[in-house]
């Protein structure tokens, strides 16, 4: 009757520590997964456009400036300066998403 009740107790611990390690790992597995889905969120929801949309909009902007700051041709500099940056994010930013298509991580 002793050695019975040993076994169901030990069986019972093993059950016990088999489930909570299952547990732990889908906890972790689910967590995961919910980055994963937020990521994805966030890139779906990303302005993300093409070389030839950013240099259409460089263009219109650069236009934009020159017809309506041409009287202050240091301010219009600087203003094409920081569209000419913000182009270069975009595309940068456009190609860095799609890098991983090209060439995946190495280990």
């Amino acid at each position: 009757m002793n050695i019975l009740l040993i076994i169901i107790v030990i069986v019972s611990v093993l059950l016990y520590a088999l489930k909570d390690k299952r547990d732990k790992k889908r906890g972790k597995l689910d967590s995961a997964l919910a980055k994963d889905i937020a990521q994805k969120k966030k890139d779906s929801n990303a302005d993300i456009v093409s070389y030839g949309h950013v240099m259409e909009r460089k263009t219109q902007l650069n236009e934009l400036i020159d017809t309506n700051l041409g009287d202050h041709p240091k301010q219009s500099e600087q203003l094409k300066d920081i569209i000419e940056d913000w182009a270069h994010l975009k595309i940068e930013s456009f190609e860095n998403r799609r890098s991983w298509v090209r060439s995946p991580k190495k280990k």
